[in-house]
């Protein structure tokens, strides 16, 4: 029986298999909010399935029950491969310091069934400060020679938001079976791509996560392509495509920005950027005492990193619980992040009764949150834009004013909204991960191989 939706009509039964339990692995946080906590707590906002999630999340945050319920994940680190790793190194961008094999495992944890080789990459990438640091990554092969014409084409995925503890390195989550972007990775691999996993700076690694940080997750993605390539398995010819959904398209969307200086010789042909967070203080608005306000501990924390003259500003404004906030979401992953802190009212969180949302408007967080805007440096390939139109998470709004910034500039824009309804809590941001795969990558393979592909005007943009 043939699965049609991750692209390929030699997708079989078994395939079918791994994009189900990538979907599990997305959805799982969602089902157990709604499951492990009490079913009598209040809605907040809306009636329903959604209500009843949201209910649970809210009175989690303020039991504090996430950490029983879920727990952190397994510290996965074979060989010491992530914790060796110093926090600054010396090379060229792209320069592989190590490598170890990996496995891409779907539904039993270690055991591959896709057929490719997996090596684990540890490279060096430049940070926003102009330090060469260490990134590290998953680099995956088809075995099966290439016949879709012409070179092996490599995908470099820009992964979601994982959280910010060294436990959600998608590295080392996709060996386990546990990794939520094994959906455009099976997709990539069932057409025969090579495919390019980075965990981003900071994760996995001793280093905290700069998490929304665009020059370190632009440059991250970028020299993930570039390390892929130092690699015999992939050739340096071959044609490049990057590809992110929410964090990961804001991620994938800064690289492609970036792209054109920093990393000119990496035969870049295309790019998706789904659900792309071009701007955090939008964001902020959206998450702030909504299920995913943990995110704006890890902004503040990957702040605390880049821009360490913050630090006094940051403990001047935030009180007992607001400190220990941020103590915990620097070290949480995406589950238990969702538990313990989802609908926090951040006006808890500060001495002045100020949201977080309300001081990232002030100096000197303000100039920091302006400095990660997307969508004033017009990418030199085509991209594929596409988001949800009822994003309860990362609004529609933001990725309209990019993907019609670009378009103005002279970047050729597929500009692709999906009309999802509300679903569950996260629901409405998730599902066009899903929704926009095929899409996508069905656009991005027509780009490369020089076919006909549908455009969009700027003018066609819903302001």
């Amino acid at each position: 029986m043939t699965f049609s939706f991750l692209g390929s009509p030699r997708f079989q039964a078994p395939r079918r298999q791994r994009f189900l339990t990538a979907t599990c692995a997305v959805l799982l946080p969602a089902a157990i909010a709604t499951s492990a906590l009490s079913p009598a707590a209040a809605a907040p906002s809306r009636g329903g399935f959604y209500g009843s999630a949201e209910g649970s999340l809210s009175r989690a945050a303020a039991t504090g029950s996430g950490k029983s319920a879920v727990g952190s994940l397994p510290h996965y680190d074979p060989d010491g491969f992530y914790s060796s790793l110093p926090l600054k190194v010396k090379g060229k961008p792209g320069e592989i310091l190590k490598t170890a094999p990996s496995n891409f495992a779907l539904g039993i944890p270690f055991v591959d069934w896709t057929n490719s080789e997996a090596q684990r990459v540890a490279y060096v990438s430049t940070n926003s400060r102009g330090e060469t640091v260490p990134v590290t990554g998953t680099v995956l092969v088809p075995r099966a020679p290439y016949t879709g014409g012409g070179e092996r084409p490599l995908l470099v995925v820009a992964p979601g938001t994982q959280g910010s503890g060294d436990a959600c390195a998608p590295g080392k989550l996709l060996p386990m079976g546990l990794e939520y972007e094994a959906a455009p990775v099976a997709a990539a691999l069932s057409r025969g791509w090579a495919v390019a996993l980075t965990d981003l700076n900071g994760l996995g690694t001793p280093a905290q996560h700069t998490y929304m940080n665009r020059v370190d997750q632009g440059n991250a993605t970028l020299d993930m392509a570039r390390a892929a390539k130092n690699l015999p398995q992939v050739s340096k010819s071959s044609p490049v495509a990057l590809w992110g959904y929410s964090q990961g398209g804001g991620s994938s969307a800064a690289a492609l920005e970036q792209a054109p200086t920093y990393a000119p010789e990496i035969n870049l042909k295309a790019g998706y950027a789904g659900g792309v967070p071009a701007d955090l203080y939008t964001t902020s608005v959206a998450i702030d005492n909504g299920p995913l306000a943990a995110a704006l501990g890890y902004t503040l924390n990957g702040f605390l990193i880049s821009n360490p003259e913050i630090r006094g500003a940051v403990e001047k404004r935030m009180n007992d619980k607001g400190r220990t906030f941020l103590r915990q979401t620097a070290n949480e992953c995406l589950p238990e992040s969702l538990l313990r802190h989802g609908y926090t009212d951040t006006r808890t969180l500060t001495k002045s009764g100020e949201s977080l949302t309300e001081l990232l408007r002030q100096e000197p967080f303000r100039q920091l949150v302006d400095a990660q805007r997307i969508g004033k440096r017009p990418p030199q390939v085509p991209v594929y834009v596409g988001h949800g139109t009822n994003d309860d998470t990362i609004p529609v709004e933001q990725s309209r004013q990019m993907a019609r910034q670009w378009a103005e500039g002279g970047t050729k824009v597929n500009y692709v909204e999906h009309n999802i309804p509300h679903t569950f809590p996260l629901g409405d941001h998730m599902v066009p991960m899903f929704t926009h795969l095929k899409p996508a990558l069905d656009w991005l393979d027509n780009v490369i191989h020089d076919r006909p592909v549908h455009l969009t005007k700027a003018g066609d943009i819903q302001r």
